[in-house]
């Protein structure tokens, strides 16, 4: 009993909240209880906003009076807080750009002229930019989890300093900032009072808007990109039997439509009202780097912890919570073949869902890290195991994704093309079952970073040439110029 009151107790901490389990033995299971009268009377668990001291809210307005060219990150806690409305006023008010984590990212459309998109190093290009000469980034509900930092080194400043609004007193404390441990809206509201009275505003001119214009111009450029043939590069270039792979793939599929192309393609012909879920591999970079979000609160992305198999069963959950919008599940061929059992469940339930699977035959993400830190390709292609080698070095598996979601009782879409692509979104939008649209995307032609950089582990010492001139010409340069604290 002691344990179900302490369980609501976490469950509504907006601090300390987390999973919470109740584990009962299955002999207690099977047992009758007299439980007293009173651990069925009704419980009220309100959860207060936690307000800024007055300390709290004078050393955050001295810290901007200090600053000209800030930098505000919108969190998650943002959502959470109920203060979207509340933190687009301040930013509109003090003309403070802001950069979106991804939880946070949605909140406010991709168009805003204060909106530089994703931050850190999944983030786009105007966010990277305007971060790294910040004089004061000011964080509200954000963790600041090494993506959004890019591992502590995004923000190149030397007079870089840090201000978090964060209801938990742990990520407050977080980059050596000053602290504002409270209520996302009820802290901006007291600091907005505050402030108002001094007449600051930020010094910036024409930058936001010339990041803007630069980032708009190269999502145009990546919505583009089509195969061309001999000696196309891919936005990723491992220079790995590149050529060959490509060529092996067509064969196969038949097709050679790039993943980014793809994109544009669906953030043109979904509506604005459409949801788009994710949470793994290549999906979650490209979407937070490029997806333009049209309407408010359609991005739900799970990354913090790269979850694979969570897009399918999340979809299901959405699409319950919304069932007058369409859903899409975005997600790669890994991630499906880890788990789609939610689909049957769609069927069950007659609840409808879209998965759209980019299948490049790889674990992309993987491979792209292997291969980008020296170690090349080990496991993440899914090809067949080869007799003369005796590794996975074979050719590609082909697989019918949509074959196998039409045996669940899905209508399913097979894509190779643009053209192909258009129908299969419009004929979904017409269906009464989950539709599964198969997208066949070369390899490497994922969007690749913008002006960030993320600490992986990569040996200081090692045989490998490739490994060792990672470490000493990437890393080592780059751990220089990173935060220490």
């Amino acid at each position: 009993m002691s344990a179900c009151i302490n369980a609501m107790r976490v469950l509504t901490d907006p601090a300390d909240t987390g999973a919470v389990t109740i584990a009962l033995p299955q002999d207690v299971e099977g047992e009758a209880y007299d439980y007293p009268e009173y651990f069925f009377q009704k419980r009220v668990h309100r959860i207060d906003r936690r307000p800024a001291t007055k300390d709290m809210v004078e050393n955050a307005v001295k810290i901007m009076m200090r600053k000209k060219k800030p930098i505000m990150i919108f969190g998650g806690g943002v959502k959470y807080s109920e203060a979207t409305e509340t933190f687009k006023a301040f930013a509109e008010k003090y003309n403070i750009p802001f950069g979106e984590t991804q939880a946070g990212r949605g909140g406010i459309v991709w168009n805003h002229p204060l909106n530089l998109g994703g931050i850190g190093v999944t983030g786009g290009l105007a966010a990277n930019l305007i971060a790294k000469d910040a004089d004061l980034v000011i964080g509200v509900g954000t963790r600041y989890t090494d993506f959004t930092t890019a591992s502590k080194w995004l923000y190149q400043n030397s007079d870089v300093e840090y201000l978090n609004i964060n209801v938990s007193e742990f990520h407050a404390y977080k980059m050596d900032a000053v602290q504002v441990v409270a209520d996302a809206k009820a802290a901006l509201t007291a600091i907005d009072a505050a402030l108002a009275k001094t007449g600051w505003k930020s010094a910036y001119i024409g930058e936001i808007k010339e990041a803007k214009a630069v980032y708009d111009a190269e999502i145009d450029r990546v919505y583009q990109v089509e195969y061309t043939g001999a000696g196309f590069v891919p936005e990723i270039d491992d220079s790995l039997n590149r050529e060959e792979v490509f060529a092996e793939f067509q064969k196969i599929t038949g097709s050679c439509l790039t993943q980014s192309r793809a994109l544009g393609v669906l953030n043109e012909c979904l509506l604005d009202r459409d949801i788009i879920v994710g949470a793994s591999g290549s999906l979650p970079g490209d979407l937070q780097r490029a997806w333009r979000v049209k309407g408010e609160n359609t991005y739900h992305m799970e990354y913090g912890f790269s979850c694979m198999g969570y897009e399918v069963n999340a979809a299901l959950g959405v699409k319950l919570a919304e069932p007058k919008r369409e859903v899409y599940s975005f997600l790669g061929d890994g991630s499906y073949m880890m788990l789609h059992s939610e689909l049957p469940t769609s069927i069950q339930e007659h609840t409808k869902i879209n998965v759209v699977l980019f299948d490049n035959m790889t674990f992309g993400c993987i491979n792209n890290l292997q291969i980008g830190h020296g170690q090349g390709s080990f496991g993440t292609e899914f090809r067949f195991r080869n007799p003369q080698t005796g590794k996975l070095d074979g050719g590609f598996v082909p697989i019918d994704f949509a074959m196998n979601a039409a045996s669940y009782g899905c209508k399913t879409y097979t894509v190779k093309t643009v053209e192909e692509l258009k129908l299969a979104i419009a004929d979904s939008k017409k269906q009464t079952v989950s539709t599964l649209i198969d997208i066949k995307v070369l390899p490497k032609t994922m969007i690749h970073e913008y002006e960030s950089w993320w600490r992986v582990g990569v040996a200081e010492i090692s045989k490998n040439k490739k490994i060792q001139a990672v470490y000493d010409n990437v890393v080592v340069p780059h751990l220089k110029e990173a935060r220490k604290y």
